[in-house]
């Protein structure tokens, strides 16, 4: 009889480690997030996709679709440029659990305006970035991850995108742009300055020839950043010579080839 309680309480004990077990990995399953990744055509022109892995890249280029703007409130300051592109432009791939990244150098000219920095002074263009990065994080709602897709921009190294530069009769030569912003991923309508929907998560198996990058009127404070399986909020905040700055505008971006040039092929970001 001893025997008999003996084995039944054994098994008693192994049923219930294995539903703790079991509940510990339903846990750690619950808790992992998967990051938005890049996915792109399988081969040149292929119409099937894949994810871009870690340590994969493709070109990118971008051009204005809405104008940009820099402005400083507290330096009463207006900087406009009719025409964005990248000098260099290209996906980071990345693994499960890893946001997909870019990495880029931006340039503004095409006949840049400045307003509030006196009526002789000029821009000097082009208005060149430093080395940036950006990889692609959510919304935040209630301190969680939201719905909605964005992608972050920051200096590779230290905290300055740039320095705009002025010429002629100005009360200020130079304007040191700083910190970070965030842009909303919309579909691209093909309809300037009409902006498509933004990009609501999941977005499994949505691709497009070209994506939208804007940068609302109201600008993006915080962000969810997802990195080993593990999100966390990010503030953003860009400063224009230490005074808060907002950056407005929209950025049509396409794939690229080793030239530079853009290509028809669909590719997607992807969560």
């Amino acid at each position: 009889m001893q025997s008999y309680r003996l084995t039944r309480l054994r098994t008693l004990l192994l049923a219930l480690l294995a539903v703790f077990a079991f509940g510990a990995i339903s846990a750690a399953a619950a808790q992992a997030e998967e990051a938005p990744f890049w996915t792109v055509p399988k081969s040149e022109g292929s119409s099937e996709t894949k994810r871009l892995a870690a340590g994969e890249t493709r070109f990118i280029t971008a051009k204005t679709y809405n104008e940009t703007q820099l402005e400083s409130p507290g330096l009463k300051v207006k900087v406009k440029c009719p025409v964005v592109k990248l000098k260099e432009g290209v996906l980071l791939g990345s693994n499960a659990g890893e946001p997909g990244k870019d990495d880029e150098i931006i340039e503004f000219e095409g006949g840049c305006k400045q307003e509030g920095n006196g009526e002789a002074c000029k821009v000097t263009e082009p208005i060149k970035t430093v080395h940036v990065k950006s990889e692609l994080v959510e919304n935040v709602e209630g301190g969680a991850a939201g719905k909605k897709l964005y992608t972050e921009f920051f200096p590779e190294t230290g905290a300055k995108f740039t320095t705009i530069v002025f010429t002629g009769t100005c009360k200020t030569k130079e304007i040191a742009v700083e910190g970070s912003v965030a842009a909303e991923v919309r579909g691209d309508p093909n309809k300037a300055p009409e902006l498509g929907e933004i990009v609501e998560l999941p977005n499994r198996n949505k691709v497009a020839k070209s994506w939208l990058l804007n940068f609302p009127a109201t600008p993006i404070k915080e962000v969810w950043l997802i990195k080993a399986e593990k999100g966390a909020a990010a503030k953003t905040e860009l400063k224009a010579a230490t005074e808060p700055a907002t950056f407005t505008g929209a950025v049509l971006v396409l794939l690229a080839n080793a030239k530079g040039e853009s290509v028809e092929e669909n590719w997607s970001p992807l969560p």
